[in-house]
């Protein structure tokens, strides 16, 4: 892999990690219950390190100090833009929902480039957030379940 490819790899999920940042923020100011707004907080907060991150990964490789630029799949700016619409007409059940759609698209674009040969610290560092992405992700499932008052 070239070193443009590993730094176009790093700009669409540094768009990812922001798009998550973004969305976990935005939860996390429209619920009603304290516990699901740490949640969300945490994420949020958990999220712009991840840009953190892969943005010092990508200068280190020679890319810019931006975190502007790269492209995202329609696929992952879809499942965070779900939210918008969560937040203005749904309850909890609903931002919970947004949000593990959300989750699900980042992790599928975090293993799409750890199923490149992106590799070395680069790749350290994309498994390490995708392993944590995946996690969110679980508990997105469960507090929807509680939600819902699924066993």
């Amino acid at each position: 892999m070239t070193n443009e490819e590993q730094l176009k790899h790093l700009q669409d999920l540094i768009a990812v990690a922001k798009d998550g940042e973004l969305g976990y923020d935005t939860a996390a100011h429209h619920v009603d219950d304290s516990r699901l707004a740490t949640v969300f907080s945490e994420y949020s907060k958990e999220r712009a390190g991840f840009v953190r991150d892969l943005l010092g990964e990508s200068v280190r490789l020679g890319g810019e100090k931006s975190s502007e630029g790269g492209t995202v799949t329609g696929t992952v700016f879809r499942g965070w833009m779900n939210l918008k619409s969560a937040v203005t007409g749904g309850g909890p059940e609903a931002i919970v929902a947004a949000c593990e759609t959300g989750e699900d698209s980042a992790a599928a674009a975090f293993e799409s480039v750890v199923n490149t040969d992106v590799s070395g610290q680069t790749r350290t560092l994309v498994e390490a957030q995708w392993s944590k992405i995946k996690e969110a992700h679980q508990r997105m499932i469960h507090l929807k379940a509680e939600l819902s008052g699924e066993p």
